[in-house]
């Protein structure tokens, strides 16, 4: 069934907004040279593979021999919906992870929140390239960071949860049921120093879509919640996706989060209920499996924005020097071994690691999530369902032809996984 499409994306995208929203993202230096989905090495053009699903079961089984009680996966291509689960999603009852179950998805709440400030500018309610300060006076000491800074995390502002977190349980415990106001984070963030001048360098910090909270807020002049339910989850039919701040608990079946402390050997803690009113319009959303799956897939196929605004939405730049890594406008893009593009974002959230991705053409879609944090390893681990799932499986090498693993985790090694929160592990 097709989404009726909401009024603002039946406006007409004039050459000038066009100009707008793909204005350069980085200053012209070789390290910053930016790439979009038509430019730069061509992709490797080859058969849609099918997915590995014995590949992804494998690496849900690693990121729980890395520290997560269970781990799930749901792969959506033209063949369907395929689920695969490990593992617990309660420690105390034992109960089976479950791909029907809510979760915290952390940062890829961030893409949520790009989607509703991208909606806005094709509104006309505000430029990519004009100070924030225009709309917020006085909120920024910077009068050159711009809308387009804060999307792409090249704004310079300090992450507030560096300092926060900097010892992880008890940094926690003293936030898990305390409300903060938008203005209060940011000036957590502004007590520090900036990390770079506006428009220099990639610097991954949650006070940027802070920032683009109180944006939404100040424009449409209510609140955030209701803007993801009105723009994006009730024209989706996103019925397991809520922004849930500042109540504790996630409703109906869920799966409970669980914090590893810094010490070695220490017990995991239960972080399931939280404000999570240190992240708010940064991480505070609660989805499903199959709505990730939904959500990123309807991004890009061009039910959400127009194709003016998601093509400046999937024009990056790097994130790190592996050059198939990178960041457009609160949008991920990873480059997989085997020439395919995917694009969504990472998650992480007090005992909860989310993936959530899809092919440019939104034909093929993943989401994965292990419920556990601070342990890098495990988030490393649920990374490798992309390459399983995206590439499909491997041919075998003749010298282990005769190898009768079931599957190989190393033929689908993943980078060390991108935080989205300090960790210790």
């Amino acid at each position: 069934m097709t989404v009726p499409l909401s009024s603002h994306r039946r406006l007409t995208v004039s050459a000038a907004l066009i100009a707008a929203l793909t204005g350069a993202l980085a200053p012209a230096t070789a390290a910053s040279t930016v790439t979009s989905p038509s430019a730069g090495p061509t992709a490797i053009r080859t058969r849609t593979p099918a997915p590995d699903m014995a590949g992804v079961v494998a690496a849900l089984e690693s990121a729980m021999a890395n520290g997560a009680p269970g781990a799930m996966a749901r792969y959506v291509g033209p063949d369907g919906p395929r689920g695969r689960a490990v593992g617990v999603r309660d420690r105390e009852s034992g109960t089976a992870m479950d791909t029907r179950a809510r979760f915290r998805i952390g940062s890829v709440s961030k893409t949520f929140s790009s989607v509703v400030l991208l909606q806005l500018v094709e509104e006309g309610r505000l430029r990519l390239d004009t100070p924030v300060n225009t709309y917020l006076e006085g909120l920024l000491p910077d009068e050159r960071i711009t809308v387009r800074h804060l999307l792409t995390h090249r704004s310079g502002l300090a992450d507030y949860t560096d300092a926060m977190f900097n010892e992880t349980v008890p940094g926690f415990e003293a936030v898990r049921n305390r409300v903060f106001s938008y203005q209060e984070l940011v000036d957590l963030s502004l007590a520090e120093p900036r990390t770079t001048e506006p428009g220099a360098a990639y610097a991954y910090s949650n006070t940027n879509f802070v920032v683009v909270g109180m944006l939404i807020e100040k424009l449409t002049g209510r609140p955030v919640a209701e803007a993801y339910q009105r723009r994006i989850i009730k024209p989706l039919g996103l019925r397991a996706t809520a922004y849930v701040h500042p109540d504790t608990r996630i409703k109906g079946t869920h799966v409970r989060g669980y914090l590893h402390p810094d010490e070695a050997g220490a017990p995991l803690v239960d972080s399931t209920q939280q404000t999570v009113s240190w992240a708010q319009s940064a991480g505070a959303v609660i989805s499903s499996p199959a709505d990730l799956n939904t959500f990123t897939s309807a991004l890009m196929r061009g039910r959400l924005l127009s194709p003016a605004t998601l093509e400046a939405m999937t024009t990056v730049t790097p994130t790190d020097g592996t050059n198939t890594r990178f960041y457009g406008l609160g949008l991920r893009r990873y480059d997989l071994s085997c020439g395919t593009r995917v694009y969504g974002h990472t998650g992480t959230v007090q005992g909860y690691y989310t993936y959530a991705f899809s092919t440019r053409d939104g034909r093929r879609s993943l989401s994965a999530l292990a419920n556990t944090s601070n342990h890098g390893a495990a988030n490393t681990a649920l990374g490798g369902t992309l390459e399983a799932a995206f590439c499909g499986k491997r041919p075998t090498p003749a010298s282990t032809a005769r190898s009768t693993r079931p599957s190989d985790t190393s033929a689908h090694a993943p980078l060390p996984a991108e935080r989205d929160l300090p960790e210790r592990h």
